[in-house]
């Protein structure tokens, strides 16, 4: 446990960098997006009062409140969003690839640690975990921050306040990140977590095996995959709807824990028996 924990704390200290930056980009847009839907609402204000003198209330009434939803659906927003959910991929890959391609072949040197290289693999696994969550603490914090901003350069009159929990209800991509329920939480972390385990296991079969490595790798993520979400396809399709949805829910958790175990067991396989040093 103790040589795991070491592992870990390398790997966290590697991906440091990556998160402040995709951490320091995601707030400094979303700041320029509050600022760019603020404007661009002041603006259609402004207009309002100086052609048509308008009242506030006749204002609200023709462009209505402002409020953080505003933000929230602009690009300024979901973009950065996106692009953490895009480096968070990559570096899934570079976490390994890193180590085989960097100066002296890194990975060599990790795998000769008087540890089981099994560790190696759950450290990585466990790096990219808290790093996501890491990005998605921030995000949280960010709105909050946000918000204060926009209530401090957008006239009290014309502010709608909506909650945290509000703007988590009524967007798909914070409600994608950020579920508002522990199961769809359990559900959608616990698939991005199996998700990774068999990419995991996959680039081992191509690091394995080189070329026919990769076939098989990329084989094994489709069929890992289809075997999953197999319950719910024939439900659908041959069964017609026969079992209720927490009973297809049920199947594809079992089948989920099996390829969950069935991958790192392979992977386990992989590095202690076929990739040398």
């Amino acid at each position: 446990m103790k040589n795991f924990f070491k592992l870990l704390n390398f790997e966290l200290n590697r991906v440091m960098k990556l998160l402040i930056i995709l951490m320091g980009f995601t707030f400094i847009v979303q700041l320029v997006g509050v600022f760019v839907s603020k404007n661009n609402y002041l603006t259609q204000v402004e207009m309002l009062q100086q052609n048509d003198g308008s009242s506030v209330s006749q204002v609200l009434q023709t462009i209505g409140y402002f409020s953080f939803d505003r933000v929230v659906n602009s690009l300024f927003f979901i973009g950065p969003i996106m692009i953490c959910v895009a480096a968070i991929l990559f570096y899934v890959f570079l976490i390994w690839y890193r180590d085989w391609f960097g100066k002296n072949t890194f990975v060599y040197r990790l795998l000769m640690l008087p540890t089981e290289r099994i560790n190696l693999f759950f450290a990585k696994l466990t790096t990219i975990v808290l790093a996501t969550l890491s990005l998605v603490g921030f995000q949280l914090i960010a709105i909050q921050i946000e918000m204060l901003v926009m209530r401090w350069t957008v006239p009290g009159e014309y502010v709608m306040e909506v909650t945290l929990r509000q703007l988590i209800e009524f967007n798909k991509i914070l409600l994608l990140i950020v579920p508002n329920q522990f199961e769809l939480f359990m559900s959608f972390y616990g698939a991005g977590i199996l998700t990774v385990v068999i990419l995991f296991t996959a680039i081992l079969l191509e690091r394995s095996y080189r070329l026919k490595g990769a076939l098989i790798g990329g084989t094994f993520v489709v069929v890992a995959n289809l075997l999953v979400i197999l319950p719910l396809i024939l439900n659908e399709t041959i069964f017609h709807s026969f079992l209720y949805n927490g009973e297809v829910l049920l199947i594809i958790l079992a089948l989920g824990v099996i390829v969950l175990a069935g991958s790192i067991w392979l992977s386990k396989r992989l590095l202690d028996k076929k990739i040398r040093v």
